[in-house]
């Protein structure tokens, strides 16, 4: 009777931990559902604010590109005037080129290592929020970054930027608005926040007098020795 007895509260006893299990697993299940659907959801709320922030870019440069023809049509015959609007596009491109020295209003990071090291990726993740907020200038330790600028690891702490070796402290300059820089870089749950959660020391400032210098124009970052125009 007694050994029949064992068995059966072992036997509940064993039922109930199964029941316990099965329902921590159940809740540990709902928990991380409810973690995704989360993620999920700041997810598509960031790609919305990108694309709106996308929409308003294009917005704008199609009213710049209107005003463009209007005074291509008003400058007909009139020499001087077709002059200078050639001149001032050049000029524009140059600046977008990276070719200018430029200042202006913006933000200044400074990224450093701490329990961890700054790698690729850090810097890359900075300067795409950068870019994604519009910033019209980007610099990394006073290093133009346009399109085709060179940011990668090379070796233990070290990394190369337009050809050249660098180590922490990196300082990222960016000019655009201020406020609208300072407020997406610090978003909870933004690139700074992750970063300072990496262990790397992270600070950023507004600054209102900032000189981003022009990129070398010496054929190692800007290459077209392989490129054709195609006739029209």
């Amino acid at each position: 009777m007694k050994y029949g007895r064992s068995i059966a509260i072992t036997m509940i006893c064993v039922l109930l931990g199964m029941i316990m299990a099965w329902q921590y697993k159940s809740i540990d299940y709902n928990e991380r559902a409810k973690s995704l659907e989360r993620k999920s959801v700041e997810e598509l709320k960031d790609e919305l604010i990108r694309e709106q922030k996308n929409n308003e870019s294009l917005s704008k440069r199609n009213t710049e590109l209107e005003k463009e023809n209007k005074d291509y049509e008003n400058s007909k015959g009139d020499v001087t005037k077709e002059t200078q609007i050639l001149k001032n596009e050049l000029e524009r491109a140059r600046i977008i080129a990276g070719l200018v020295d430029v200042k202006g209003k913006g933000v200044v990071i400074t990224l450093d290592n701490d329990f961890s090291d700054v790698s690729e990726s850090n810097l890359l993740n900075v300067v795409n929020e950068l870019r994604a907020s519009d910033a019209q200038a980007i610099s990394i330790n006073d290093e133009r970054i346009i399109g085709s600028s060179e940011v990668r690891e090379a070796g233990r702490k070290y990394i190369m930027i337009n050809g050249k070796q660098m180590r922490a402290p990196f300082t990222i300059k960016a000019i655009a608005d201020p406020d609208k820089l300072d407020r997406a870089l610090k978003l909870l749950g933004g690139v700074l926040e992750s970063l300072k959660e990496l262990q790397l020391k992270v600070d950023s400032r507004k600054d209102d007098n900032i000189v981003i210098n022009k990129v070398k124009d010496d054929g190692s970052i800007i290459k077209t020795d392989l490129l054709t125009p195609l006739d029209k």
